[in-house]
């Protein structure tokens, strides 16, 4: 028994085979995820961020040296621990699902104390804050709801110019200004915009993940402030285009059909817009070189030549 156990310990710290067993017990919550939220695409993101994030960390975090054994055996209890945080939490939060973040944010300190010396947690700062300000998101929706919801009827009026724009016979409902009444081929529809049509959750969880990345980014202030603005609205933006093309869907083919618009569209913009922004990002230095030659050159060409 004892050669097993030893056996079993060489082949998970060896130094081959120690980062590829590390990341694939960190890529196990994602399969979990997966299941667990099958319905909640969107949940899906953090999980795989922090997983990106943790790639990207590989080669600092295995110059490291390997922990003393009963770190080790303190991190496999804390791992193990993490699968029953459903029944601690659940009393207090009944919504809970039985692997959901609470878990996930256990499993990583796990994983760490096993694998890694106790002051390498600090190089998972960035994966747990992910998880941990996205334990959050369902109530800070709640109660920016409750200071926002009064101002509906202006967001309402704003979707229901929009419409008019697109040459759609909508009005906004004098009886209750958060009803959008749609005169479609379908005959009238009525529609209500409450506080989840506002897309806060996509724009906060967007935005933790946006701190994340800026965190562990090294541009200057200045950068960072410029790409948060252009990321948050960005997603204000799409957010707007998810609710019109589900306004259109209605209005063009009924209700039914704007049901499977709703259903996916929403997760479709986001995820697209995640990756252009992530990958606009990346390149954001070239793109800066680009934009300095293009206006370079239509100030020469608005420069008189000397006479």
């Amino acid at each position: 028994m004892k050669k097993s156990l030893s056996n079993l310990a060489t082949a998970l710290f060896s130094t081959g085979k120690r980062s590829n067993w590390f990341y694939l017990f960190a890529f196990v919550p994602i399969l979990l995820f997966s299941y667990f939220s099958a319905e909640f695409p969107l949940v899906l993101m953090i999980p795989l961020y922090a997983f990106i994030i943790l790639l990207l960390k590989k080669h600092k975090l295995f110059s490291h040296p390997k922990p003393p054994v009963g770190q080790r055996l303190l991190g496999l209890i804390v791992l193990l621990a993490s699968f029953f945080a459903y029944f601690v939490v659940s009393p207090f939060f009944p919504q809970a699902s039985f692997y959901g973040f609470a878990n996930y944010f256990i499993y990583t300190v796990g994983l760490f104390l096993i694998f890694f010396e106790i002051h390498v947690l600090k190089e998972a700062f960035s994966p747990l804050f992910l998880i941990g300000a996205s334990l959050s998101s369902s109530y800070a929706s709640d109660f920016a709801g409750t200071l926002f919801t009064p101002y509906l009827p202006h967001f309402t009026s704003f979707i229901v110019s929009l419409l008019k724009a697109t040459g759609m016979a909508v009005t906004q409902s004098q009886t209750y200004p958060r009803m959008i009444v749609l005169f479609g081929s379908k005959g009238p529809i009525q529609l209500s915009i409450n506080w989840a049509c506002v897309g806060f959750i996509s724009t906060y969880i967007f935005s933790i993940i946006l701190v994340v990345l800026l965190y562990e980014d090294p541009s200057n202030i200045k950068t960072k402030i410029t790409w948060s603005i252009i990321g948050v609205l960005g997603t204000f933006v799409v957010n707007i285009i998810r609710i019109l093309s589900l306004v259109a869907g209605i209005y063009f083919y009924g209700n039914e059909y704007g049901q499977i618009i709703h259903s996916y569209i929403g997760y479709f913009l986001f995820i697209t817009w995640s990756v252009i922004f992530f990958y606009l990002f990346s390149r954001r230095n070239t793109i800066s070189q680009k934009i300095r030659l293009v206006h370079a050159k239509i100030w020469r060409r608005g420069t008189p030549a000397p006479s």
